[in-house]
């Protein structure tokens, strides 16, 4: 009855480990770093599946002598018990054991090794046609940087399609990790360090990012997007971010720039504005964003108009705070500073 309940305790434990294998990336959500649209991504996948496999073969192994020894050599019913003959080591099994160990820790080493080689940099073959990028991590949303380009911009990261981007990632406040699971691994932003790596989206869509660091209140809600487009559609983003942000029109629109200008202006930049603040997303361009609040919410009316209104209730720590610029505002200001910021595209 003791070995029945070990036999089911080893398989219980053997589908647990199967089950804590795919379920965290989902297999197909956009989450996933089962199913990859990228070189790094795929090259990391490779390494999983192959350490899982050694592992697993290590577990058979291991678990078989294991299992061998209770079956071969368990009391028999009314056998005497008898201590066996006792032995005191063997140098040549223990120098044996040490050297079959460190040869299988190679066995998983070397291609883990080669692989982190090959995600830290571009390869050497591909640097004249990479799109630069320095991804800063904020309390709590990503700042997006195209020094070659004269860019900046928040939270939606656009490449284009099957160009290598090399990124500098790093941090202005607390640890951070930037990952986006289907197109790259996991990398951290710290504090006065530059880390590097690089990736590449094979298909035309938009891909969920996430920092994976725990940094604070909403380090739950500090998302992102990246957003692969063909060639074309990238210079089209391209030029028009160079752009300075619209001018008013509409006489809300005029009056949302004056209401924007009493506060906002301190902590963001919206170009040709006058708003030259830098503690908060860039916003020149924020009509076209999708998402809003480091992408957690949709960018339309009602969202922004909450976002203005109750930002520490639509985002926990959030650091968004009008008393603290002396902003008192009604309404019809706050639905005029909506229309403004809309109509940035």
């Amino acid at each position: 009855m003791r070995l029945i309940q070990i036999v089911l305790l080893t398989l219980f434990l053997v589908g647990l480990y199967i089950v804590a294998l795919v379920w965290p990336g989902a297999m197909n959500g956009p989450m996933s770093y089962m199913e990859v649209n990228g070189p790094v991504a795929a090259e990391q996948l490779s390494v999983f599946w192959y350490t899982v496999v050694v592992s697993a073969f290590l577990m058979l192994v291991v678990g078989g002598v294991f299992l061998y020894a209770i079956f071969r050599f368990r009391a028999k019913p009314g056998q005497d018990f008898k201590v066996p003959e006792q032995t005191h080591g063997s140098a040549k099994l223990e120098v044996a054991l040490i050297v079959a160990s460190c040869l299988l820790l190679l066995v998983i080493a070397i291609p883990n090794a080669k692989a982190l080689f090959y995600v830290n940099e571009v390869p050497a073959e591909r640097k004249a046609e990479a799109i630069k990028v320095i991804a800063i991590g904020h309390q709590w949303w990503w700042e997006f940087q195209y020094p070659d380009l004269g860019i900046t911009t928040a939270n939606e990261l656009h490449i284009p399609v099957g160009r290598p981007v090399d990124l500098e990632i790093k941090s202005v406040d607390v640890l951070h990790s930037f990952w986006v699971p289907r197109l790259a691994g996991k990398m951290d932003a710290v504090p006065g360090q530059i880390n590097r790596m690089w990736m590449q989206a094979d298909k035309v869509g938009s891909y969920q990012g996430h920092c994976t660091e725990y940094c604070g209140d909403s380090h739950a809600n500090m998302r992102f997007l990246v957003m692969a487009e063909e060639a074309e559609g990238f210079d089209k983003w391209v030029a028009n971010e160079k752009k300075d942000g619209a001018k008013p029109s509409a006489v809300e629109e005029v009056n949302g720039q004056r209401v924007f200008m009493k506060g906002c202006n301190s902590c963001h930049t919206i170009k040709g504005s006058g708003a030259m603040g830098v503690a908060g997303p860039e916003l020149s361009h924020f009509g076209s964003r999708t998402s809003l609040g480091a992408g957690i919410f949709v960018n339309n009316d009602e969202n922004l108009i909450n976002w203005i209104k109750y930002p520490k209730k639509m985002k926990p720590g959030n650091l968004m705070n009008l008393e603290q610029v002396n902003m008192v505002v009604n309404d019809k200001d706050v639905r005029d500073l909506v229309a403004y910021l809309k109509s940035l595209k």
